[in-house]
């Protein structure tokens, strides 16, 4: 019997939610208990499902005969390990780039020692492999890397009938636009991106720049205040967290994505454009440059020179855009849900 704790899966879903729900069909082909989700995000439901992992995780699992849990996201239970147990990691960023917070809090006192405990640790890179051993000493046997997918039925570059609304807010009115999907924490380089984009605004008089994602409580407000510094006005534009049905309009209808991030143990929106067959600029040097291969321009991230250089690439040559289009969807095509999920059955039939 396998236990499915999805309490981390979260009302309003991102890269854990969707991992959760790829990997999902499969697993329920055996024997198996589901633990949904549905929560709220905060520090304060980060210490609730803790207390509930600490507690009722355990005794559930033992009362439904449960020999592994299952938990798609870094949690679960410290202590005498009598029903073992399989997390997924997704990154570690919290420890390469902590913030004053609950979150950062938790990973750097929790998530090594439960690590060290779990039975097998699940990640989607080679890169986020390396730094689960560097800050675990796992041995690499212990650790299995499975890269995410992505649903080839909805990110895909046909243009769908109809234009959904997030398309039409965003694009319809206001393209051309470079677009950014993500949560604005810190380590998305999200200032260094809208400074770049202000050296490009006058001479591109009808680009645009959407930052698509939740918003932070402390980034946010600072970026806002960044972009009337830069006097872009509506030139950028904030759009809160985006329902899964209307990404892939969104992406369609941006000239590139740019996601240069400072650390990522993957990068699901560079999958998810190429396999729209948008262009895509993301960073060298962590799990986004597995994810995008040669599909994608890769950049320094701290580089802002060569990211305005490939930002204004894009925009000025219509050939780049095609060749990264073909480059993108190429790339795209080795990864998909179905995989993922085969190869995570595979490694938790291996431990029942």
């Amino acid at each position: 019997m396998l236990l499915l704790n999805y309490k981390p899966v979260l009302r309003q879903p991102t890269g854990i939610g969707v991992y959760a729900e790829g990997v999902l069909p499969a697993l329920q082909q055996l024997p198996h208990l589901l633990v949904p989700g549905g929560g709220e995000a905060g520090g304060q439901a980060r210490l609730r499902r803790l207390a509930w992992s600490q507690g009722r995780l355990p005794q559930l699992a033992r009362r439904a005969g449960a020999s592994l849990i299952f938990t798609p996201a870094p949690e679960g239970y410290l202590g005498p390990q009598r029903i073992p147990q399989l997390v997924m990691v997704h990154d570690l960023r919290p420890i390469s780039h902590p913030e004053l917070s609950l979150q950062g809090l938790y990973f750097r006192l929790w998530v090594p020692p439960l690590l060290r405990a779990c039975r097998q640790v699940l990640t989607n890179s080679h890169f986020t492999a390396a730094q689960i051993q560097r800050c675990t000493g796992l041995a690499a046997e212990r650790i299995s890397v499975i890269p995410l997918g992505y649903d080839s039925q909805a990110f895909r570059p046909q243009p769908q009938p109809h234009q959904t609304s997030a398309a039409a807010e965003a694009g319809a009115a206001a393209r051309p636009y470079l677009l950014h999907v993500g949560q604005a924490y810190p380590h998305k380089n999200l200032p260094r991106l809208i400074q770049v984009f202000s050296q490009l605004a006058p001479r591109y008089p009808e680009l645009r720049l959407v930052l698509a994602g939740k918003p932070h409580p402390s980034e946010s407000p600072r970026l806002r205040r960044l972009v009337a510094e830069l006097g872009l006005g509506r030139r950028v534009e904030f759009r809160p967290y985006v329902p899964f049905a209307e990404l892939p309009d969104l992406y369609r209808g941006a000239l590139a994505l740019v996601y240069p991030s400072l650390w990522e143990g993957f990068g699901l929106p560079v999958l998810e454009a190429m396999a729209c067959g948008t262009p895509v600029i993301t960073s060298l040097g962590s799990g986004t440059e597995e994810a995008a291969g040669a599909g994608a321009l890769l950049v320094d991230p701290t580089d802002t020179a060569a990211l305005a250089e490939a930002m204004q690439a894009l925009v000025e040559q219509s050939g780049l855009r095609q060749q990264l289009r073909q480059r993108g969807l190429l790339q795209a095509s080795g990864f998909c849900w179905q995989r993922t999920a085969a190869t995570t059955r595979a490694v938790v039939e291996g431990l029942l």
